[in-house]
């Protein structure tokens, strides 16, 4: 029964269909495997290395594999009879300490710090008392979503469970409570020892992540009860269980059969929560309508999906919550330029520099609406200061490249479009933009080289092919730039300039006819393209040519 429950719970919703939950999923894996294996260590050495294996697995999957070391103990104190040898450490255990200092040491080279790095810590400048306090709440919570999961959530904030700094009413109730089922728990090692197993398992599974103990960057969280979630599965499986043994063997079936079909039913609810960003955003948002990371997150999937008014009004959900709230003064300014709104634009890009003036964001999104308005100057120097204040980006530097192309700084573009391809050698976009630039400078055959890496990264980009195509041009090779530039054509047939240059080639094999459509339509796709215009009135005026046309081979 206890199994059963276990694999029905509905907390146990976002652990096993969320990504983010594999971690709880393989860490308990190998704990349960390590804790078979001691148990059958008696039986056979090599069960106990791999206790000791599966046990090391279990702390690289995961810090909380830990608390294996608090199961074997509170196993050894319900199964032992005399108290002594309760609170007496078998020999064994000695291994699994040696084994969690390896981890230790390993856990600091890499993370820099022995528990969660303190930047990322919740209670980060918090007292002990305020987590104590908390985190009372936070076990109430616990323990209502783990009997009656009614209202799950992937993201437990500050809305359902506030900081509490001072000792109020509800905390001393929820901590009266708290220690009344530990008593009822130590009371029970003797007289019925799975039903004080089933009770304390909870409190040393959750240990970990209590914020009590260590601080932790989440307040509480469906996937930290994974593990603990067994407690009360095996709790609710002893009282049935109790019940059948008395008699009422058919009552107790009826119970144990509604618990089950009920749990799978809300379990089966709550996974459709997972399956999109949009229901998962909402299952938030119908716990706290008001939670600003929510309504911003659901602003920015309406934004991706093209819905720009309904992303405004999750936007300025999450800003009138909270106006100081991460990059929503940006994050609004590009939403506005999407729509044309420039007027609106410039104001909150100002009012988010105020706020966070070494905003990376905020910097590229002055950029972009300098773009629109053609001062490209302006943007340049947008460019330039997010990325004195970003990390290495390749697709920043390759934006501030086509700003000083724009103004003609072709050597400071070419700078910071060899500095993309420095920071990212798997990025295209940059080489096709270099090649551009060397094209203008008449180095045909280096920017074939780099067209030739850009295809090989992308093989369906259609300026890659007219850029090729355009080399093989200036080179004289017309059979091969007429085949390069219809293959552009055939991936976007919307490129005037390309249209232009199949006309040049079409012009020099002596096929006008072909020629002037190609300038046509260049014409009719951009119609400042002044040039087509020109090679178009020359063919009119010049005529048929005398010579024959220039046959490729197939």
């Amino acid at each position: 029964m206890c199994a059963l429950f276990f694999a029905t719970h509905p907390v146990h919703g976002e652990p096993v269909s969320a990504i983010y939950g594999r971690a709880d999923l393989l860490a308990t894996m190998f704990l349960l495997i390590a804790w078979a294996g001691y148990l059958k260590s008696d039986q056979n050495k090599t069960f106990y290395l791999l206790s000791l294996i599966s046990y090391f697995f279990s702390l690289l999957c995961k810090e909380s594999g830990i608390i294996l070391v608090g199961i074997l103990l509170l196993v050894q104190i319900c199964r032992e009879t005399s108290w002594r040898d309760r609170f007496t450490p078998s020999k064994k255990m000695l291994g699994y300490i040696l084994i969690t200092i390896p981890y230790l040491i390993l856990r600091v080279l890499v993370t820099k710090s022995l528990g969660v790095p303190k930047a990322k810590q919740l209670f980060v400048n918090d007292s002990f008392l305020t987590r104590v306090y908390t985190m009372s709440l936070g076990y109430m919570k616990y323990f209502q979503i783990l009997v009656w999961p009614k209202e799950l959530c992937s993201e437990y904030n500050s809305d359902i469970i506030p900081t509490i700094t001072l000792l109020t009413p509800i905390v001393v109730l929820s901590l009266l409570l708290i220690f009344i089922l530990i008593f009822i728990g130590v009371w029970q090692i003797k007289k019925n020892p799975i039903m004080a197993y089933a009770l304390l398992f909870f409190f040393v599974t959750t240990s970990i992540v209590s914020n009590i103990i260590v601080p932790t960057a989440v307040l509480i969280s469906e996937r930290a009860l994974y593990l603990p979630a067994i407690s009360i599965c095996l709790l609710t499986a002893v009282l049935i269980y109790q019940l059948y043994l008395l008699g009422w063997q058919k009552v107790s079936l009826t119970i144990f059969s509604i618990l089950l079909i009920v749990a799978s039913i809300r379990t089966y609810y709550r996974t459709i929560d997972f399956q999109n960003d949009f229901n998962l955003l909402n299952s938030v948002l119908k716990i706290t309508p008001d939670y600003v990371a929510s309504n911003y997150s659901l602003g920015s999937y309406y934004e991706a999906k093209g819905e720009l008014n309904n992303a405004e009004i999750y936007f300025k959900k999450a800003l009138k919550k909270d106006p100081s709230y991460g990059f929503i003064y940006a994050t609004l300014a590009n939403l506005y330029m999407k729509q044309g709104r420039y007027d609106e634009v410039l104001p909150l890009i100002n009012q988010q520099l105020t706020l966070t003036p070494n905003s990376v964001f905020a910097h590229v999104a002055m950029a972009r609406f300098y773009q629109q308005k053609q001062d490209y100057q302006k943007a340049a120097d947008s460019y330039l200061l997010a990325i004195d204040y970003s990390f290495p980006n390749a697709r920043l530097e390759q934006e501030t490249s086509l700003a000083f192309y724009a103004i003609g700084e072709l050597e400071q573009a070419s700078i910071h479009l060899k500095k993309a391809i420095e920071i990212d050698s798997a990025f295209s976009e940059p080489l096709v933009h270099l090649a551009r630039i060397l094209q203008k400078q008449n180095h045909y055959d280096e920017s074939q080289t780099l067209l030739t890496k850009a295809l090989k990264l992308d093989p369906n980009d259609p300026e890659a092919y007219t850029l090729y195509g355009t080399a093989l041009l200036w080179q004289g090779n017309l059979c091969e730039a007429k085949n390069y530039l219809l293959k552009a054509l055939s991936l976007n047939q919307l490129l005037a300039d390309t249209h232009h240059n199949l006309g040049l080639v079409y012009r020099q094999m002596n096929l006008y006819k072909e020629a002037q459509l190609a300038f046509q339509t260049a014409l009719t796709l951009d119609p400042k393209l002044t040039i087509a215009r020109e090679h178009l009135i020359s063919l009119k005026q010049k005529g048929q040519p005398a010579a024959s046309p220039i046959n490729c081979p197939n």
